[in-house]
């Protein structure tokens, strides 16, 4: 990783087996506490959280998420992760890694290795992006998608070894926004690979929008193809994200990312919208029971008055006395609504317009508490 910043980004993915996927496991690995490139990794790191939990929405998948966040940004955890790691042939995989990366001379993958917990480039703390490839395609899902936000150049003493909108407003389901998702991520079958620049070059980015092949895939090539304002194929979106980013580095430094495309129509059309067993939860959060208490305050199979004393309930149980609640909007920033945990699940309570939430960063005391979390709210189709 670089800054200005960073990184080699690739994107990888293959789709394996037919059906209607059921839960989207999501990797998120980032080396947060970096003193040179922590502050963009955060950046990245809240940016997966916030794009992965709103194509599960949109996708109405069940969402899993394994963390690798600071110090469990390890060679340790991921290893114990990617092994762990149980799926359905219809599930979904998604795979991103954001901090410092390099390559041995003697590499001959086009990818990066990931150097987890950075120091010194320790050998002990490198992992290859194709062996995170390798162990996630024999998990045998119908899709997964391997993103690394790091550099690619030869380092020394390193060896070989084996969405998107600007609008920062309120957020309504968006049937163009569902469709442009499962032609992308359910109408193929085949590989895709990308990184974030050639072989000797490094990624660029800075602490306000991450790595700028991350942004400019997230933020500006999915949201034009959900848009309409470029196909919706991996072809347009890849191609726009890399035009972006040379465009904006040509007056810094050299970055131009390269990609591998091999990809064939699914031999059977893309499944109708998946009902699944069980349904998938309205409230998307790391923690299981924490979302499951927090998503009965929608379910409209409860009076208004059983809601307002759960919402009651939630709050002495996984809130401080003084928590506070952030809504932000599209773009994961402008926030729409500050204010107090118990009075926003109270409001939760009464809603009739929401049908889903996407907590995309918390914070909790050591009692395990939450002080803090921030919030996207998906508004019901008018």
């Amino acid at each position: 990783m670089k800054k200005v910043l960073l990184l080699a980004f690739v994107v990888s993915f293959f789709i394996l087996g037919n059906g209607s996927a059921q839960t989207v496991h999501v990797i998120n690995f980032s080396n947060t506490i970096d003193k040179k490139i922590g502050i963009s990794c955060e950046v990245d790191y809240e940016r997966v959280k916030q794009e992965t939990g709103l194509i599960a929405a949109y996708l109405d998948y069940g969402i899993k998420y394994y963390s690798g966040k600071g110090n469990d940004c390890s060679n340790e955890n991921l290893m114990n992760t990617l092994n762990s790691l149980r799926c359905n042939k219809d599930d979904i995989i998604l795979f991103f890694y954001s901090g410092h990366g390099a390559r041995s001379s003697q590499d001959k993958s086009e990818f990066p290795q990931m150097c987890l917990k950075y120091s010194g480039y320790e050998q002990d703390k490198f992992v290859a992006v194709h062996t995170v490839i390798e162990k996630l395609k024999a998990k045998g899902a119908r899709f997964t998608l391997v993103m690394a936000d790091c550099c690619n150049a030869v380092g020394p003493g390193v060896v070989a070894k084996s969405l998107m909108s600007r609008n920062g407003g309120m957020i309504v389901y968006d049937k163009d926004m569902a469709r442009c998702y499962r032609k992308l991520f359910l109408d193929n079958k085949g590989l895709v690979a990308a990184t974030g620049c050639k072989k000797g070059q490094c990624s660029l980015g800075n602490d306000a929008i991450g790595g700028f092949f991350s942004d400019a895939f997230f933020g500006t090539a999915l949201y034009k193809a959900c848009r309409g304002e470029i196909p919706a194929t991996w072809e347009k979106v890849l191609g726009t994200a890399a035009s972006i980013v040379k465009d904006k580095t040509k007056t810094v430094e050299i970055q131009e990312p390269y990609y591998e495309i091999n990809l064939k129509p699914s031999s059977t059309p893309t499944p109708p919208a998946p009902t699944p067993t069980p349904p998938a939860p309205p409230v998307i959060a790391a923690k299981p029971d924490f979302a499951s208490e927090m998503a009965t305050l929608l379910d409209a199979s409860h009076t208004e008055e059983w809601r307002l004393k759960q919402g009651n309930y939630v709050a002495d149980k996984y809130f401080t006395s003084n928590a506070k609640v952030v809504m932000v909007g599209r773009n994961g920033t402008t926030i729409l609504k500050n204010e107090s945990a118990l009075y926003y699940l109270r409001q939760l309570a009464r809603s009739e317009t929401i049908s889903k939430i996407n907590i995309i960063n918390e914070k909790t005391d050591a009692t395990g508490k939450h002080s803090y979390i921030k919030v996207q709210e998906i508004r019901k189709p008018k």
